[in-house]
């Protein structure tokens, strides 16, 4: 097993999307207890709300609130949510209007996301693109959306939220991914598949070791998040997923 002397920046969270939205509501201090006796360090939420008492009360950090970019039309809502929760991340996911994948629309999404980060900049928040599959399908003279965000989005003001999962699911090898944009990846997902199929870490078909080596040897890297599918049984895949990296992977 390979070990690594340096010091490491990186945290290891959990995307609370693997819960389903009344669940979260419902029982928030039975997940978040959990989540904590596993081992996880942070929790990203996939809607917004007040987890405070919860993190406080558990010792977990609050990495990155998970939405599209339409919710950075209503900065002081927003700003304010981050801040009482002590929350200094937002995962964009999709470009404005989500189901306009165009060019044209990326471009427009580029323009605004940069526009808005440099607001939040002076408030200590970052933003982190998240990808799915559909940013990397050309569409017209072979470019893709992912080229209009590469080339667009100020690096300065936003970085990528690497989903390590969507890129081996598209045919991509994803530890290439992460070594040609090391410069530009400061979040990170980690998923598995099996057949298409959601599945715990070291489950499936990704080459979950060699990815987290690669990650760790990214000095800009402070989030590692794991994400699954939402299903009624999510806390013993989490749990599978957690048991995995830290027998296995040594984190």
């Amino acid at each position: 097993m390979r070990r690594y002397a340096k010091e490491s920046n990186m945290h290891l969270g959990v995307q609370l999307y693997a819960f389903e939205k009344e669940h979260i509501l419902n029982k928030p201090d039975y997940i978040f207890r959990h989540l904590a006796e596993m081992g996880y360090q942070a929790i990203e939420m996939p809607f917004m709300m007040d987890v405070h008492p919860y993190t406080k009360e558990y010792g977990l950090q609050y990495s990155a609130l998970h939405t599209g970019p339409d919710a950075l039309k209503d900065l002081p809502r927003l700003i304010s949510h981050l801040q009482l929760n002590d929350c200094q991340n937002l995962c964009i996911s999709g470009p404005l209007a989500w189901h306009d994948r165009s060019l044209g629309n990326f471009q427009k999404t580029c323009v605004f996301l940069n526009e808005q980060a440099a607001l939040l900049k002076p408030e200590g928040i970052k933003i982190h693109y998240h990808n799915h599959d559909f940013e990397f399908k050309c569409a017209e003279n072979k470019v893709s959306p992912f080229d209009i965000l590469l080339e667009q989005l100020d690096p300065s003001l936003i970085q990528l939220c690497v989903d390590t999962g969507w890129l081996h699911m598209i045919g991509l090898d994803p530890v290439t991914f992460l070594k040609q944009y090391r410069d530009r990846i400061s979040y990170a997902h980690l998923r598995d598949f099996l057949n298409g199929k959601s599945v715990a870490l070291g489950q499936g078909s990704v080459d979950v070791a060699s990815i987290v080596h690669e990650l760790r040897e990214n000095a800009l890297l402070e989030w590692l998040v794991v994400e699954h599918e939402p299903e009624p049984a999510a806390l013993e895949k989490l749990s599978v997923s957690r048991s995995y990296l830290k027998t296995k992977l040594l984190l």
